[in-house]
């Protein structure tokens, strides 16, 4: 995992405890403010952390997800040095205002928002489509850049294992 000090797969469970983390310091906050709300949402945000937690976790077969989605961030990124920054705004600005958006249509109108739901399923299941089905993250990101970068990567890996065992040997 980038440097090699650290694989992909030991930083999930790291980034799983860091979420139950976050949740102490809002629960802290929330046992100060001592407000029934400040609480509720911090009991919310813990519990939600730990449901999490219980779904991706202990289930093997469930870990793959997570641990593939951030390899593919990571094959995109190497050739992307912006897509970070666009899955960033994406996944932290765009989707939630989006919902957002949706959950005002409902407050409006329950048909209009049923209607708005369906388009929304639609265009995410024809993206799903064009991009499994149709091969359009080939057109992202050719199927001969993935297999280098793959190669790269190995490579480099193979590297940092050599180094890491020549300098075991020393010791």
């Amino acid at each position: 995992c980038g440097i090699g000090v650290l694989p992909l797969a030991k930083m999930l469970p790291m980034t799983l405890g860091a979420n139950i983390g976050t949740t102490a310091t809002a629960l802290i906050a929330s046992i100060a403010a001592f407000t029934h709300d400040a609480v509720h949402i911090a009991l919310c945000h813990l519990f939600f952390n730990i449901i999490g937690i219980l779904i991706w976790f202990p289930v093997p077969i469930m870990r793959r997800l997570p641990l593939g989605a951030a390899k593919l961030l990571g094959l995109y990124a190497s050739h992307y040095r912006g897509f970070p920054a666009v899955y960033v705004l994406v996944a932290f600005v765009a989707v939630p205002g989006v919902l957002l958006g949706l959950s005002a249509i409902y407050d409006a109108s329950v048909a209009g928002g049923v209607v708005v739901t369906l388009i929304l399923l639609a265009a995410l299941v024809g993206f799903e489509f064009w991009w499994l089905r149709l091969g359009g993250c080939y057109k992202v990101l050719s199927e001969e850049a993935r297999r280098e970068r793959q190669e790269a990567l190995e490579a480099a890996d193979a590297e940092l294992a050599e180094t890491d065992q020549a300098a075991q040997t020393a010791v």
